[in-house]
């Protein structure tokens, strides 16, 4: 499919499929027609696309990638007018705690003005994936590396950065769990068998979930039951949660039944997904061509029959910018639990719009959302703000030398503890 055939419909997609139609028209196409032909390059012409893409200001959702594009194999962090490299891959030739101060000879305040239209969020913690997309076409990145200036050039790694998804027992009454997503169905069902029950013996869980690029919820909700207190049901809580809506039009019904065809072909998918995609296809396909239609939350979903335990008596939920999608969802779902307390910062905040799928333009794909929280009806998206934690502790560059996120919730810990004495 030709570059400027992939960009009409691209258009087209904005205009009649995605769920942001009611509130999010973007600027005007033209402009954007006007650099398009079939012959550019594949940077140009993502940097194109992406760019009208931007002028929608939604985050996360609406990716446009180049399919044969190789990894980054690093992972940014924006903070004031500074720019530092969070985690990086070896073959990168970056590393963690370097200071990126320029890319090809512009400072990065000429390189975000030379740019602005390609940045989609209002707050700059939140451009840390544009950056990397304009690190990543730089041909020399100069830095600040252990107090020395310097000038590289960084180069696609061989891999992505790996997800971690373990636990550990940080004392005999601290229980430790990262998630790193909710998508890898085989590794957390692991985890879960290895730490469930002793989830449920220790006094303090601390759940990490500060990179959690998300996945889908059903993979977390045993770690709702959790967060219930002694004898507590679902049915006694107060969800914070307006609802949602899901367009159906007939592309959006057909895209998605093919992403699910997909996604039970996966080795390890669990009985309890395969059920959840089997609902949703008998949903897509009764709905399909009706346009907007209200989601209707089964009441079994909350499990009325989970009782909460003694155990843990506190649980502490770790948050970051990073933290998206699903991992938004979990953290705002933990945040209503009285023995939750969320420590970290803001997550990214995209859950405005979700329930994505995909086209595939053959070397290219495009991801946008199908469903539209009814919270924009009154005015409370969470778009540029994120998920707030209960306890927020700024992010500084102390953060290259030990875990300040980590240390607060000991330190809550130890405070816990000597009041109970």
């Amino acid at each position: 499919m030709k570059k400027t055939a992939i960009f009409e419909d691209v258009i087209s997609i904005m205009s009649h499929d995605s769920s942001t139609i009611k509130d999010r028209k973007g600027c005007d196409p033209d402009r954007f027609r006007e650099k398009m032909t079939d012959d550019m390059s594949d940077d140009a012409f993502l940097y194109q696309v992406r760019s009208y893409l931007a002028s929608f200001g939604i985050i996360g959702h609406i990716p446009f990638q180049n399919k044969k594009a190789g990894q980054k194999g690093f992972l940014l962090r924006v903070t004031g007018h500074q720019l530092y490299v969070e985690k990086a891959n070896a073959d990168t030739g970056l590393q963690a705690g370097d200071q990126i101060l320029g890319l090809d000879g512009s400072d990065l305040d000429q390189v975000a003005s030379l740019h602005k239209d390609y940045f989609i969020s209002k707050t700059p913690e939140r451009h840390y994936r544009e950056w990397a997309d304009l690190v990543s076409q730089s041909r020399r990145v100069t830095l600040l590396r252990e107090g020395v200036e310097k000038t590289i050039e960084v180069a696609p790694s061989r891999e992505p950065i790996k997800d971690q998804i373990f636990w550990k027992r940080l004392d005999d009454e601290i229980l430790y769990l990262r998630l790193d997503n909710f998508m890898d169905e085989g590794a957390i069902s692991r985890v879960y068998q290895e730490c469930l029950p002793m989830m449920t013996e220790v006094k303090f869980l601390l759940i990490d979930v500060r990179q959690n690029s998300g996945g889908t919820d059903s993979l977390y909700f045993p770690l709702l039951h959790l967060g219930l207190e002694k004898d507590q049901g679902y049915d006694s809580l107060d969800w914070d949660d307006d609802g949602m809506e899901i367009l159906y039009t007939e592309r959006n019904v057909d895209l998605r039944l093919k992403d699910f065809e997909d996604w039970m072909q996966q080795e390890e998918i669990s009985p309890e997904t395969i059920k959840l995609l089997e609902e949703m296809k008998e949903e897509l396909l009764r709905h399909r061509g009706k346009g907007y239609v209200p989601y209707q939350q089964e009441s079994e979903e909350f499990f009325p029959e989970v009782r909460g335990g003694r155990y843990p008596e506190r649980i502490f939920v770790l948050s970051d910018t990073y933290c998206a999608s699903s991992g938004d969802n979990f953290v705002q779902m933990m945040k209503q639990f009285k023995k939750v307390t969320v420590v970290g910062r803001p997550t990214l905040g995209i859950l405005d719009y979700s329930n994505c799928c995909t086209v595939d333009y053959g070397d290219y794909r495009l991801m946008f959302p199908t469903s539209r929280c009814l919270s924009l009806d009154q005015g409370k998206g969470m778009t540029d703000q994120g998920v707030e934690p209960d306890i927020e502790v700024p992010w500084s560059p102390d953060h290259f030398e030990r875990d300040v996120d980590l240390d607060k919730c000991l330190e809550l810990i130890r405070q816990s503890c000597a009041t109970a004495r």
